[in-house]
Formats: structure tokens, C-alpha cells, sequence
């Protein structure tokens, strides 16, 4: 549950990292991380129906104080480590509004719904099941 919850907070984080920048600026990225140009890279991604997600790292907050750590990388998968230390990954898709995430070698998928993204880049995400929790760029070191 908490997996999913990271998840969508980390793509819904990502998509709100990467707004500030150009159409032109998304296009190029996209032919840079595809090698391939193609007219979807030019269009608004609020415009197609879904957010777009960056990579990048992150961390996810729990309610109950815990942080995973969480990275989206190019091409919508992600992989994560658990407060525990337990490690997941997958891939990342939209619908209806939502970031789902798919847990290799768990059936189904969870999805999740965020918020615009704070002054300090973060966001609320609730899963489709209730849970919620914060998801914030993951500070350098």
C-alpha cells in the first residue's frame, strides 16, 4: 500500500518539477531520452488527458513518519526502497487523472491522485484506497 502511495506522489512530483520549463525545452528531453522526435513531445501534457513524470529522486512521507526513497527513471519505471529496506520497482501509466504504478511480480496496479505541488516542490498524494502521504524532491548530498 505504501509502495503505491510513493509511487504516485514521486510521478505526480516529477510532473510538477518539470513544469516550469518550455515546450521547445520537453520536446528536446523527450528526443534526447527516446533519440527519437515525435509530436506528442510538443503537446501540453494537461492537453493529452495525463501529467507528464520526470525522472528523478525522491522521497515519500508517510502519515506514520516513515520515508522510501523512491527513483523515477526515463521510459515510466521506477524502483524504490522501503524505510525497511525492502526494494520494488515496476512501471508507471496514467488514467483518469491518476498515476498508477504496476509492481513487478504483483498482480493488478494502485492508483494515485495528487495535489499541485507546494512552494517547496512537494505534494499530497492519496491512493485510490484512502492512504495518503507527502512526496518531495529527495534532497542531494
Amino acid at each position: 500500500m505504501k509502495q503505491a502511495i510513493i509511487l504516485a506522489a514521486a510521478l505526480s512530483l516529477a510532473a510538477c518539477n518539470g513544469s516550469d520549463s518550455t515546450d521547445a525545452d520537453a520536446s528536446a528531453a523527450t528526443e534526447a531520452d527516446t533519440g527519437v522526435a515525435t509530436e506528442a513531445a510538443t503537446v501540453n501534457p494537461a492537453d493529452a488527458g495525463f501529467e507528464a513524470v520526470a525522472p528523478g529522486n525522491y522521497e515519500i512521507v508517510h502519515a506514520d513518519g516513515t520515508i522510501d526513497q523512491l527513483t523515477v527513471h526515463p521510459g515510466l519505471t521506477w524502483s524504490r526502497v522501503a524505510a525497511n529496506g525492502d526494494a520494488t520497482g515496476g512501471t508507471i501509466f496514467a488514467q483518469d487523472g491518476k498515476n498508477c504504478f504496476v509492481t513487478e511480480g504483483v498482480a493488478g496496479h494502485r492508483c494515485f491522485l495528487g495535489t499541485p505541488p507546494a512552494a517547496d516542490g512537494s505534494i499530497e498524494v492519496t491512493g485510490d484506497d484512502g492512504e495518503k502521504a507527502t512526496v518531495r524532491p529527495a534532497k542531494s548530498s
